[in-house]
């Protein structure tokens, strides 16, 4: 072989390999074909053998089922068997639940399995966003997934998940080394949490602050600010507008500095108000425990 490259350009050392290429998909196409008819005669043969009353039967069946499996051995036999598999994207995924949900083994026919059917096991992990799988004959597997990403742990009735950005509760994970995500609190909270990410993006000098946020009567957010007293000041979004209102708060503590006064309630509940409470120690006869800005 070495002979018969020396003297050729780089060129036609490429077009070489090309030809090779183009050569042994022809033949692995034509074995293909060969399988598959020796695999739809056995079916026929064992059906003329077996006689039409097994037809109606559960015996039928079974025949059939065996006389597929026999073909696929012959297929693993002939070299068309699972000898490697390619993995990519897996970083939280455990290797038990891609084991599972893959459902083959080393040695395993390559062409028994559903390409579609292992993508739709894959994509039913709750840690995977999206699955690819690629059959690349005659022994090689190709599978690419892409994980859901967490954005918020939810705290609900007294056990913890992580949660993505669709709202997608992420069970069975260890959330120890996401300690550092938002908190968020209710029963419909997670169904929430897009627009909840949204607003708080909106207002980093503000969410540079955030600790915790509950979902209220399935409706609305209160939002808990730790300021640098390590005091918490609760904040209370309304239904409609939301983002308005947390806009509007962000104006108010870059000219009032609010959240830097000793404030505990701030409420933007109601459409173009701001209702402040502060703590009762700040109190004196002149003051009120909730004033209108």
């Amino acid at each position: 072989m070495a002979r018969k490259t020396e003297g050729m350009t780089a060129r036609q050392r490429q077009s070489q390999q090309i030809m090779r290429e183009k050569n042994a998909r022809k033949k692995r196409k034509i074995i293909m074909r060969r399988m598959y008819w020796i695999t739809c005669g056995l079916v026929v043969s064992g059906m003329a053998a077996s006689g039409f009353w097994l037809w109606k039967s559960s015996t039928a069946t079974r025949t059939i089922q065996a006389t597929i499996d026999g073909a696929y051995v012959m297929t693993a036999e002939a070299g068309f068997a699972v000898k490697s598999l390619y993995l990519e994207g897996r970083n939280r995924t455990t290797m038990e639940e891609l084991n599972k949900a893959l459902g083959i083994k080393k040695g395993d026919p390559i062409l028994r399995f559903s390409i579609r059917e292992m993508r739709e096991r894959l994509e039913k992990i709750e840690s995977i966003k999206f699955a690819a799988v690629e059959r690349s004959l005659p022994g090689t597997i190709y599978v690419r997934v892409v994980e859901r990403e967490p954005v918020a742990l939810w705290q609900n009735h007294n056990k913890m998940a992580m949660v993505d950005d669709n709202g997608v509760v992420m069970n069975g994970i260890e959330i120890a080394p996401y300690q550092h995500l938002p908190l968020i609190i209710g029963d419909d909270a997670p169904a929430h949490v897009k627009e909840l990410m949204t607003i708080l993006a909106a207002e980093p000098n503000l969410a540079k602050h955030f600790s915790a946020a509950i979902y209220v009567s399935d409706r609305r957010w209160n939002i808990r600010l730790t300021i640098k007293s390590g005091d918490v000041v609760e904040i209370r979004l309304p239904e409609s507008n939301p983002a308005e209102a947390w806009k509007r708060l962000a104006d108010a503590e870059t000219h009032q500095q609010l959240l830097e006064r000793d404030v505990k309630v701030i409420d933007l509940r109601l459409e173009g108000k701001m209702f402040i409470k502060v703590a009762p120690e700040e109190l004196t006869p002149k003051t009120s425990s909730a004033r209108e800005t």
